[in-house]
């Protein structure tokens, strides 16, 4: 029975339990997705933030150091210069080569860390980008990082030029191999949570430093969404990413830092859990105690139905103890019990009584029946000619029995005469 209230009731305890809890449930659900996903948002803003401060640092660093030496290599001899070039602090554990350039791009000066000897002392610079640039817009330089064909590892040339000040042309440019190695290092050296990442990319989106430097060895790159947020990821096909750019002369390094979505929203995701184990939970006790009700409604209810029928088809079918468990209670269902305990017993003494004078009226019925028949038997003019018929007979019965009697004392007296 569809709208049975077997049914109907324990579908009104759940959703009576249920209703508010999934109410509330969303409200906090959502509640706590916005705030896991701002939170997560600024702590990856913050991560970009602090790489690329310290890169910036570095990088500036750096170009200080060569503008310095730029400032001082004007007017010394080749020696001087070579010296002044080798005792430089970057050198050679960052820059791992050092080249003088005069104008017209002819080596004055060469260091490296890897070359003993001088192979390259005829190069000349003048078609390379980074002394062109750096020569003709009299300002610092930033070539692509590059993966070095010696050593297998990153690098970036820098261009300086040294400005003659009577003129303010570039007299020569200093152009400084640098290892990229190191900023490899300061990113390894961010402490990141679970899920987080953090790498750098040049303005194509090729990977230039990298947690995992095979990465940047297989020249992959990254594609940024276009605001930061959820996105696809670099180390995760979902994430929450942002990024922080720093541009240096003509390059743009664009810092990113990602942390995969589930962990992102890790504890949203458990608020998720709890709120449908919660519901779950409560589904489960609202049904068992609907179902509990229901029965304790039902029961009595059928009960009752089951004696009403029986009182209605057949009351001697009708039992009054069968309620005495359900009349025992204290509350509607008892009093209706117990009442109809009492209607049934009335009913069944009423019906017993009307059956016995439905008898009596039987009896009464058939004995007037039968005195009706026998008047109309009585009084038919057939039975008046039977009456009259039998009276003539025992007349002559009788008149022949008399005969036969006078006959017999004749007869008696006869010998006594002889």
């Amino acid at each position: 029975m569809r709208q049975s209230i077997r049914r109907r009731l324990p579908l009104s305890y759940i959703t009576v339990a249920v209703g508010p809890l999934l109410l509330v449930g969303l409200v906090l659900v959502i509640v706590s997705f916005s705030f896991q996903y701002n939170q997560a948002l600024s702590k990856q803003s913050e991560v970009a933030k602090r790489v690329s401060t310290e890169l910036n640092a570095f990088i500036g660093k750096l170009e200080a150091e060569l503008q310095t030496a730029a400032k001082e290599l004007r007017g010394m001899s080749n020696l001087q210069q070579q010296n002044l070039l080798a005792r430089l602090p970057s050198y050679p554990q960052i820059f791992q080569e050092l080249i003088l350039a005069d104008a017209s791009g002819a080596e004055l000066v060469y260091l490296s860390r890897l070359n003993v000897l001088d192979p390259r002392r005829l190069v000349n610079w003048a078609n390379e980008d980074v002394f062109f640039f750096a020569r003709s817009e009299r300002k610092p330089y930033y070539s692509a990082v590059l993966i070095d064909e010696e050593t297998g590892q990153p690098a970036m040339l820098i261009g300086v030029p040294i400005i003659n000040p009577q003129n303010g042309a570039a007299a020569a440019v200093l152009i400084a191999n640098v290892r990229f190695k190191p900023i490899w290092d300061l990113i390894a050296a961010v402490q990141l949570d679970a899920g987080e990442n953090v790498f750098i990319t040049d303005a194509s989106g090729r990977i230039v430093a990298h947690l995992n430097p095979s990465i940047v060895l297989q020249n992959k790159t990254y594609q940024r969404p276009e605001v930061s947020g959820i996105g696809a990821g670099q180390s995760a096909p979902t994430v929450v990413v942002t990024w922080a750019t720093r541009t240096y002369g003509n390059q743009t390094f664009v810092i990113v830092a990602e942390r995969n979505l589930l962990n992102a929203l890790e504890f949203a995701l458990w608020t998720v859990v709890i709120a449908l184990a919660v519901m779950a939970l409560a589904i489960v006790i609202a049904a068992v105690t609907g179902r509990r009700a229901a029965q304790r409604v039902v029961v009595p209810i059928e009960a009752l139905v089951k004696a009403a029928l029986a009182l209605s088809e057949k009351s001697e079918a009708f039992e009054p103890a069968r309620l005495v468990p359900i009349a025992k209670r204290e509350d509607e269902f008892g009093q209706l019990a117990r009442t109809f305990q009492i209607m049934g017993e009335q009913v069944i003494k009423r019906e017993q009584t009307l059956k016995q004078e439905v008898q009596e009226l039987r009896i009464e019925i058939d004995e007037v029946k039968k005195s009706r028949a026998v008047a109309e038997i009585t009084d038919s003019e057939f039975f008046k000619e039977l009456q009259t018929k039998a009276a003539r007979m025992r007349q002559r019965t009788k008149s022949f029995s008399g005969s036969e009697g006078t006959a017999a004392d004749d007869a008696q007296a006869l010998p006594a005469q002889s």
